[in-house]
């Protein structure tokens, strides 16, 4: 859909003599000329023309053989620029081949004939590699040469080939004679591999007799088309060998003109058709000689042509007249014909070699380039006439195509307009209003109204002030004015501002209003309403603005870095940005280069839009300074950024529409697409809320499946001013209740459709923590208020859709309604039972006791009625307080049963079995708070239920409240509670001795477990049994306690020595033989970990690989469980699994190393680790006896153990200095774990602090 736009109309200066041919230098740009060969200049005179407009002479060759015998002057029949030797070749039809050194050495001689081909040249041309010459010879002879002229083959042409070669057959693929018509369709039978009409081959009257030679864009085939025997032209296929390989059909009419297609699919040609009549075809041919395809030129056959090319892109195909030269193109399987440049009689043209959209045209006297470029034919327009309306050219056709209303494919469109001329421009106003066509004289307006064909209104003679320029841009710029940019031979370009005057039917002359030069080349304009100004690029990359009020041009603060193919300005907060894209695929947006490798670019007053060549559909939001605008990375596809998008291969942007949210992209083949970006429609639904639009605001989240929670999560505090407005605006009950049905807690602008346009979130943004059920209430209390019955099923929608659902509330609306006997009684509860699981309702309607309601709700489920049925009629049956009873039960509500069952009159023994049965037991007590008698009764209940659950503490004081006290001791016996069972006893009624045995059998529990203070006590106080108390203290380490019962009134003197003195002792010697373990764990541990740390320093690959003294498992990998691993000094042991990258993260493999490391077997990686572990714990170890020490350490010196003091008291503190003094930095350095060894940071153990030991200063 893009037409073809002249950004350059470049003259170069004049050449005073004629001009022959043109040869191109595309590392130099550097255009040579060969001029002469007629009365004023004999021989060839060689021009360069540089791209800053110097021409110099560079050579000239003269030979008298150029003048021929009849008086005719030989002509160049091939010229090409060798880039490899920096020379130029040029290939005379007298046979001369010429050699022009543009860069001579000294000595080296500028001008050097190669030699002379017999019997002249007819035809010549240089691969585009330009590593072979193919030349025709007038012998009929094909000669292939190196570019050193040598040999490669060389082929007589023979008449026979016509013959013998090869044979056509075409099977009729795609014709109208192979396509199934219906079998009722009744023809005449033939041959469907025959055409109804074979061609001969018949000349046209046109014909120039001409040789035409191209090659194929690779440079493995060369064409050569020329008249065979007088009768019939045909094309020649040779290989790069000089191997003939195909001869084409005969075609009636046929000309002389060819081009290959630098892609390669086809060869182009001119037929003169006998056919169909007055009109001229382009012919296709493949490169076996078949016909392939065909399209109409529109001018009668005798029409008289003058070239044929492509350009070095294959998108353009060039046909010259006398008069003109006719660029085509192609799309869909439709050719359209885009623009028609007007050239002089004499003139001719030619594509450069490397810039695909320059086209020259040589005259006798001077050469011009023409830069072409494609471009959509829309415009920027604004909300609410963003139409899309894309009109494009076909020649004397104009292809019309709103894309708001109709996405219709080319070459279709929805209407199209018939012209009386061929249309060269096309503009929209800014308005899309007006359609504005230009045939480089007269300008033509329609105008378009939405869903109308547009209607002609004027047309305006501009011819008068442009008659001697170059015409290479329209602009729309109202309703009243436009723009025309013109180049003058001084490669200037004139700026025509025209009022349209106020008459219609007729060709009025357009008034002039402003003409400016300003002395620059413009390529591209750009328009702001707003503003009132145009913004003019140059071919340098500057920028310049243009009031159309003040006819002021002024300096734009910034320039592009390079000159931008394609270009846009747009209004940002008061800021204008310029856009362009270079035809390398670089965006600038002002100097900054914003992405490379784009293809195409849109701009909105919110976002630029670009797609690249890797396939995706990039946003940006556009902002006043460009260093704030961000590019997302190609990795946001994958996170789903909504900024960026996957599109289909060479997608390319059409339009953008920002009130339908729409982008329209054209795939390479022709074929449209419309989608809409997430980016483009969260955008349009937050301008919606906005402006409290909510209804538009739904439809836009419901059409393009936004989520819904959108309505409220972008602006909470609107919504709720709006919460009337907002029922309002819906209206309908089905869309309140998928709002409803929507809603969700979680914050949607902050998780699904975070805007990308803040780089921060606001800090007073309100949050709410019961979002759903808030929302609920407010837009239900708005439902209730209008008191329409229509609203009732949203009401219940409401209740349902809460958090938890309010089954209950809406079940009790629903009674209502029954009451009420209204119609609707149905329809709601099948509602209902659509958005809530039916025996979940089922279960809420009994829940409320409502048979009626339950079995409505039944009748609307998948229940059996002969089941559902019997079952409710059961409960009918019943009493009121037994069905309560009996409903609670089946919906194991069995603490209401409890209460209803309390209800019914002398189930007590029933209610206490239920209480047993259902653990009721808290409830029970509580409902029987004010009834003594039946509460206790209870209690004894719970009291057992706890002693048998292992809670005989709770049991025994549970039985002491109710008196009974045997099962209080034997639950205080049972709970170790000495002191609770002892005290009971002393006020029961037991005996002496069986207080003693239960005295005995307490004590025994506590030395069970190890409470050897509460024994101690327990033999004191109820045995009277000192020395297993002194002993038990000691063993307590209550040393102090011990003395004390030792040196009471009641104690026997030779207690203290028998009994108190032993245990001490006792205990002193278990305390040094822990000391001395202390010393010998902390000297071999240490000592080992040294030694590991030296050998790791010495060896560290070795100590990786666990060979330090003991042979490693096989079987160990150090492989981390989470990390896949490359071959390194770490795979002793998984060298089978390096290369596959294999994890080992298993559970099996996870307890098998922890239990290497538990073990830290000698020699392997987890023994440091082990002895760092045992060293922390033995340190703990270490501590925790300090205290217990030191209360020995008193009990030594009061009972005259001074030595013993002395010496437990040195050896405990000497632990405590060699853990503070070597210990410890020891674990201070950085731990060699397993984790160490596979490339982890080593970790530094946390180490306990170690306080000196308070020594008794008695000691010493």
């Amino acid at each position: 859909m893009r037409n073809l736009i002249i950004q350059s109309h470049h003259v170069y200066p004049e050449i005073s003599s004629a001009i022959q041919s043109i040869a191109f230098d595309t590392v130099n740009d550097t255009i040579y000329a060969a001029c002469g060969l007629n009365d004023n200049n004999p021989g060839i005179t060689v021009y360069s023309v540089h791209e800053n407009n110097v021409v110099e002479y560079l050579t000239e060759h003269d030979d008298p053989a150029y003048l021929k015998e009849d008086g005719s002057w030989d002509q160049v029949c091939n010229m090409q620029f060798l880039g490899d030797s920096m020379s130029i070749c040029i290939s005379m039809k007298g046979g001369d081949i010429i050699m022009i050194k543009t860069e001579p050495s000294p000595g080296e001689p500028v001008v050097e004939v190669i030699g002379n081909v017999e019997n002249g040249i007819v035809a010549s041309c240089w691969s585009p590699d330009e590593q072979v010459l193919s030349i025709l010879t007038g012998g009929n002879t094909v000669l292939l040469m190196t570019k050193r002229f040598d040999v490669i083959a060389e082929t007589n042409l023979s008449e026979n080939d016509l013959s013998e070669f090869n044979k056509h057959i075409s099977v009729g693929w795609g014709r109208s004679e192979t396509q199934f018509r219906g079998k009722r369709v009744r023809e005449k039978l033939r041959d469907p591999t025959l055409p109804e009409h074979i061609d001969e081959g018949k000349l046209s009257e046109v014909d120039d007799g001409k040789v035409n030679m191209c090659w194929r864009g690779d440079g493995a085939y060369v064409a050569i088309n020329r008249i065979e025997a007088g009768s019939r032209r045909a094309i020649r296929v040779y290989s790069r060998e000089g191997v003939l390989d195909s001869i084409s059909e005969p075609q009636d009419g046929h000309q002389s003109f060819l081009s290959w297609k630098p892609s390669g699919s086809v060869l182009a040609s001119v037929q003169s058709s006998f056919e169909d009549g007055n009109e001229s075809k382009v012919i296709f041919f493949e490169r076996n000689g078949l016909r392939h395809g065909e399209f109409s030129l529109g001018c009668p056959k005798n029409e008289q042509f003058t070239g044929l090319a492509w350009n070095n892109a294959s998108s353009i195909l060039a046909i010259s007249t006398p008069q003109s030269i006719a660029l085509w193109t192609t799309g869909n399987y439709h050719w359209y014909l885009k623009k028609t440049i007007p050239i002089a009689s004499n003139a001719s043209f030619c594509w450069h070699p490397e810039r695909s959209q320059s086209l020259f045209v040589t005259t006798d006297s001077h050469v011009e380039r023409i830069d072409l470029e494609f471009a959509f034919p829309t415009c920027k327009s604004a909300a609410p006439t963003d139409y899309g309306l894309t009109p494009v050219i076909d020649g004397s056709s104009l292809l019309v195509t709103p894309l708001y209303f109709a996405n219709i494919p080319p070459p279709l469109s929805l209407c199209t307009l018939s012209l009386p001329f061929k249309t060269e421009l096309v503009s929209l106003n800014p308005s899309s209003s007006l359609i504005y066509l230009s045939d480089n004289y007269k300008v033509h307006v329609y105008l378009y109204e939405p869903k109308r064909k547009p209607t002609f209104l004027n047309a305006y003679d501009t011819s008068e002030y442009t008659n001697e320029l170059n015409v290479k841009r329209l602009l729309g710029l109202d309703d009243s004015k436009f723009i025309i940019l013109a180049d003058d031979r001084n490669n200037n370009t004139r700026l025509f501002l025209f009022q349209c005057p106020d008459v219609k039917d007729g060709l009025n002359l357009a008034t002039l209003l402003n003409v400016t030069d300003v002395g620059k080349n413009f390529v591209n304009v750009s328009y702001i309403e707003t503003l009132a100004k145009l913004f003019l690029q140059s071919d340098n990359g500057e920028i310049f603005s243009f009031d159309i009020n003040e006819f002021k041009v002024e300096k734009f603060h910034c320039n592009f870095p390079k000159a931008c193919a394609w270009f846009t300005t747009v209004l940002i907060d008061d800021s204008v940005l310029p856009v362009g894209l270079t035809s390398s695929g670089r965006l600038y947006v002002e100097q900054r280069l914003l992405s490379s490798g784009v293809l195409s670019f849109y701009c909105t007053d919110r976002f630029l839009a670009f797609t690249t060549n890797k396939h995706i559909l990039k946003f940006v939001h556009l902002q006043p300074f460009v260093d704030d605008m961000k590019v997302v990375e190609d990795e946001g596809v994958e996170r789903h950024d909504e900024r960026c998008r996957a599109v289909e291969r060479g997608a390319k942007i059409v339009t953008m529409m920002p009130s339908k949210m729409a982008v329209v992209l054209q795939m390479p083949r022709g074929n449209l697409e419309t989608i809409f970006p997430r980016i483009m429609v969260l955008n349009g639904a937050r301008k919606l809320i906005d402006v409290s639009d909510y209804s538009s605001a739904f439809k836009v989240c419901r059409t393009h499946r936004l989520d819904l929670n959108m309505l409220f999560d972008y602006d909470p505090e609107k919504f709720f001013l709006n919460v009337s407005s907002f029922v309002d605006q819906l209206g309908r009950v089905d869309y309140l209740d998928l709002f409803f049905a929507s809603l969700k807690p979680e914050d949607v602008t902050q998780s699904m459709y975070m805007d990308t346009s803040k780089y921060q979130l606001s800090e007073n943004q309100t949050t709410y923590e019961n979002k759903v059920n808030t929302i609920c209430k407010a837009v239900r209390d708005i439902l209730i208020s209008k008191k329409d019955d229509k609203f009732f099923q949203s009401i219940i929608t409401s209740y349902l859709c809460e958090i938890p659902p309010k089954i209950t509330e809406a079940l009790n609306m629903i009674s209502g309604l029954i009451e009420s006997k209204s119609s609707s009684v149905d329809s709601v509860i099948e509602h209902m039972c659509f958005l809530v699981d039916v025996n979940m309702l089922f279960d809420h309607a009994l829940g409320l006791y409502d048979l009626k309601l339950a079995l409505l709700i039944a009748q609307q489920s998948q229940k059996d009625p002969r089941e559902y049925v019997p079952f409710l009629q059961n409960f009918q049956m019943q009493d009121m307080t037994r069905r309560k009873f009996n409903i609670d039960c089946y919906l194991k509500r069995y603490e209401h049963g409890l209460t209803h069952l309390k209800e019914i009159e002398g189930a007590f023994e029933e209610l206490k079995d239920y209480v047993i049965k259902h653990q009721l037991y808290r409830t029970a007590l509580e409902l029987y708070k004010y009834d003594k008698q039946k509460q206790q009764s209870i209690l004894i209940m719970y009291a057992n239920y706890l002693r048998e659950n292992g809670k005989a503490n709770e049991a025994a004081i549970a039985f002491e409240s109710v008196g009974m006290i045997t099962e209080a001791i034997e639950a205080y016996k049972s709970a170790g509670m000495w002191r609770e069972c002892m005290s009971i006893l002393q006020f029961s009624s037991i005996s002496d001795n069986k207080v003693e045995e239960i005295a005995d059998d307490l004590a025994n529990l506590c030395l069970e477990k190890r409470d050897y203070v509460d024994a101690a006590y327990i033999y004191v106080l109820y045995l009277s049994n000192l020395k297993e108390a002194i002993n038990n203290m000691c063993k307590g380490t209550q040393y102090s306690e011990a003395i004390r019962l030792a040196r009471t009134k009641e104690a026997d003197p030779s207690i203290f020595k028998d009994v108190l003195l032993p245990a001490i002792g006792e205990s002193f010697g278990e305390a040094s033989e822990m000391v001395a373990d202390f010393n010998s764990q902390i000297k071999a541990q240490t000592e080992r970990i040294l030694v590991l740390r030296a050998k790791k320093k010495e060896d560290p690959t070795g100590w990786a690989e666990g060979n330090l003294e003991d042979q490693t498992p096989d079987d160990l990998s150090l492989a981390s469980t989470s990390v896949s691993t490359n071959r390194s000094l770490y795979t002793r042991y998984t060298q089978s699994t390096a290369s596959t990258k294999m994890t080992r993260n298993t559970a099996k493999n996870n307890r098998r190393l922890e239990k290497k490391r538990a073990r830290g077997k000698k020699g392997t990686v987890f023994e440091e680790e082990y002895l760092v572990n045992s060293l922390k714990r033995l340190i703990s170890r270490v501590e925790s006896m300090r205290a217990e020490t030191y209360r020995l350490l008193e009990a030594l010196m009061r009972c005259g153990m001074y030595t013993q003091a002395s010496e437990l008291q040195r050896g405990f503190s000497n632990v405590i200095t060699i853990l503070r003094e070597n210990v410890v930095p020891i674990l201070s350095v950085p731990m060699n774990t397993f984790e160490t060894a596979i490339g982890e940071q080593p970790i530094v153990p946390e180490i306990p602090e170690i306080k000196h030991f308070e020594k008794l200063g008695i000691l010493i």
